[in-house]
């Protein structure tokens, strides 16, 4: 299930206007590696939920188009620090959280890889890393 969630959050952060060739140079420019001590600067969205132009920008995952009034921001100040676990393998990425929403179907969380890209998942497959547990790792 959370696959099939994850490719529908990605059908939708994708503009009807965006041709393949405009999405490749979209996630060239705006989905680069992270350096880890800049984590922090990393774009992102606060206390809305995001929109076209966010996603077009860099500072979010994916949009929702039309009426997302059942669509929430979630209570937390971005960007964070996380562990996201691949559940098949149980293997952990560290990667940079940029958005979370809360929808009726789940908390969806919006995230950076630091190696470039991005992905979504919902919020049990991350553990949000705190400031002091996010202060030594860079350290």
């Amino acid at each position: 299930m959370n696959k099939l969630l994850l490719i529908f959050v990605i059908f939708l952060s994708c503009s009807k206007k965006t041709s393949a060739q405009n999405i490749e140079e979209i996630k060239t420019d705006l989905w680069k590696p992270i350096i880890l001590k800049d984590w922090k600067e990393t774009p992102v969205i606060n206390n809305r939920v995001a929109n076209e132009d966010d996603v077009n920008e860099g500072k979010a995952v994916y949009f929702i188009e039309g009426n997302y009034e059942n669509h929430k921001p979630y209570k937390i100040n971005l960007p964070k620090l996380a562990y996201l676990t691949d559940f098949d393998t149980k293997e952990k990425e560290l990667v940079v959280v940029i958005q979370i929403e809360e929808t009726p179907k789940g908390t969806v969380v919006g995230y950076r890889n630091l190696t470039g890209g991005n992905g979504a998942g919902l919020i049990n497959e991350f553990k949000i890393l705190s400031e002091e547990e996010s202060e030594k790792l860079i350290k």
